[in-house]
Parts: structure tokens; C-alpha cells; sequence
């Protein structure tokens, strides 16, 4: 199996995200194990995660079962599906039109997407790289004060979001505009 090492980087930013930091230190491999094992239910050896971020050199390729962990690790159901979200990258070319990328915004910018249904969700950034506050929701299943974290939201694309927390209890992986993908995306 060829890798997209585009995908790849993309996973394992997703991964250090849900994980809360970079990984740079071997405790923070072990950690990592631990909470991959406690949110999928599958293991990922300490020394798997190590070659994978280069901590230690190899020329081994990561297989899909290893690659599949870590996509349901941060919301996917696997390393297909989460290739297949991010499937535009091959078609767009350098546009950030209709995009927005979560890391880029500053703290307190809210943004408001659509999408078909007159289904609404405006979001306000409250910590970096990419957590946001849900402050307006009609017609989903989000509530206003539910937190979350979103990396990217694109016109056309699905609105996913992991690590969704509603009074400090976690819901899991939400996913909107699962039909048409979001029809329009603004920066109030």
C-alpha cells in the first residue's frame, strides 16, 4: 500500500490535536498509547507511534490497521474514510477559497456554517490550535455551550467535529451536513 505522506502529516497533526500536545518525549508515547487503547478499544505499541513520528528511525511503512487506529483515534471510522474527507486536497489546487483552517484563526473569531435543511452552527474559537464553542445552534443535534474541536470547514464538505464535550460530558465525533456538505461558510 502507497501513502499519501500529505494524509499521513494531516493524521498525525489530527492525532497530536486530540492528544492535547506534540509528541516529543517518550512518556508522551506512552501516554498516547494509553488514551488510543482507552478511546478505540485497540492497541498501538509505544515503539508503532515511535517510528511513525520519526523518534526513532525506520524505513518501516505504517500499515493500514496502524493507520486505521489513529483515524478512529480522532473521529474516522477508518483510514479510508479519513482520506476520503480529505479528498478535495487532490482536486483543489492552492485555493483557500470557501476554507477555513482552525489553526489560522485567532482566539474569540466565530464563524457561522449552513447547510441544506436551514440547519445552522455558528462557533466561536476559545482556545488554539483548533477547540471552538458552539453559540448559535438551529435544527442539529449541537447545543449552544457544547465545545469541540474542528481543524477545518470547507463549502461542500461535511462539518466534522471530535472531542465534542456538553457539560463536561463527552458525546464523541459529530458529523453535519452528511448530504450535501456545508453550502455556505462565514467569518462574523
Amino acid at each position: 500500500m502507497e501513502i499519501d505522506q500529505l494524509k499521513l502529516q494531516l493524521l498525525k497533526q489530527a492525532v497530536e490535536r486530540t492528544f492535547g500536545r506534540p509528541l516529543g518525549a517518550p512518556t508522551d508515547f506512552d501516554a498516547l498509547s494509553a488514551q488510543i487503547l482507552s478511546s478505540t478499544g485497540r492497541t498501538l505499541g509505544v515503539s508503532t507511534l515511535k517510528r511513525l513520528w520519526g523518534y526513532v528511525t525506520s524505513s518501516h511503512t505504517p500499515s493500514y490497521s496502524t493507520l486505521s487506529i489513529l483515524a478512529r483515534y480522532v473521529g474516522f471510522h477508518d483510514w479510508h474514510s479519513f482520506c476520503s474527507h480529505f479528498h478535495d486536497l487532490d482536486d483543489s489546487g492552492f485555493s483557500k477559497e470557501g476554507m477555513i483552517i482552525a489553526a489560522e484563526l485567532e482566539i474569540g473569531a466565530t464563524i457561522r456554517a449552513e447547510w441544506n435543511g436551514d440547519k445552522v452552527c455558528s462557533l466561536r474559537k476559545i482556545a488554539q490550535p483548533a477547540r471552538f464553542e458552539v453559540v448559535e445552534a438551529k435544527n442539529i443535534k449541537l447545543n449552544p455551550g457544547d465545545t469541540m474541536t474542528i481543524d477545518t470547514l470547507s463549502v461542500g464538505q461535511k462539518l466534522i467535529a471530535t472531542d465534542c464535550l456538553r457539560a463536561g460530558r463527552a458525546l464523541g465525533t459529530y458529523t453535519g451536513a452528511t448530504k450535501d456538505g456545508i453550502i455556505a461558510l462565514t467569518q462574523l
